[in-house]
């Protein structure tokens, strides 16, 4: 009986020394391991709403930017629709011109006169320095539409047609040899002149002729 006593003694020592141990050893692990945890799960939850909210943020700010730029090509397309109607305006304009300038030289040629005398349905009123003047015009009221590069070609057509009806005054006097011949010169410079220009406004377009 007394051994029996003295072994469960024994026992009691040994389940108390270990259970003093584990408390000492592996329960302050646990204990921290198990803190770790607990703050890893609040780090990975403040994350996903820090995640979430730059989130939130990012679209907002897209959507911002969206809209800006909708409105910036809303009114960029207007604004190429405007060009292309002043551009449209300025070239049947020029059409005239050159229609004009292809019938003095076709009164000067034989070989043309007959087609124009079917075709012909210019206003008779109108000379170079009409036409002069209708360029400084078109360029005005369409020049918020313009480039820099268009208005300097109007500029350019203007000046040259200018220069042509001082020529035009002398043919309204006697007419001579010498200023018929240079009128023929002067209305084939008128055409090129046209056609330079149109060739410019047209590059405004981004079309190559």
């Amino acid at each position: 009986m007394d051994i029996l006593i003295t072994i469960l003694q024994i026992l009691a020592l040994i389940g108390i020394s270990f259970l003093a141990m584990f408390k000492k050893n592996y329960f302050p692990k646990y204990l921290e391991e198990k803190a770790k945890n607990n703050a890893t799960k609040e780090d990975i939850s403040q994350i996903t709403n820090e995640i979430e909210s730059i989130k939130r943020n990012h679209t907002i700010e897209i959507e911002k930017i969206k809209r800006e730029l909708d409105v910036k090509a809303a009114l960029r397309q207007a604004f190429q629709s405007k060009s292309l109607e002043s551009l449209t305006a300025i070239d049947e304009l020029l059409v005239e011109i050159n229609l004009y300038s292809w019938k003095q030289l076709a009164e000067r040629s034989l070989n043309e006169h007959y087609v124009w005398s079917n075709v012909d349905t210019l206003d008779k009123t109108r000379h170079f320095h009409y036409y002069r003047v209708s360029i400084d015009k078109v360029k005005m009221v369409q020049g918020l539409y313009l480039t820099k590069n268009a208005k300097e070609s109007l500029s350019n057509l203007a000046q040259t047609i200018g220069m042509l009806s001082s020529m035009e005054l002398a043919l309204s006097g006697d007419f001579d040899d010498p200023v018929e011949q240079s009128a023929v010169s002067g209305y084939e410079s008128a055409i090129k002149a046209v056609n330079d220009c149109r060739s410019k406004l047209m590059s405004e377009l981004g079309i190559k002729s």
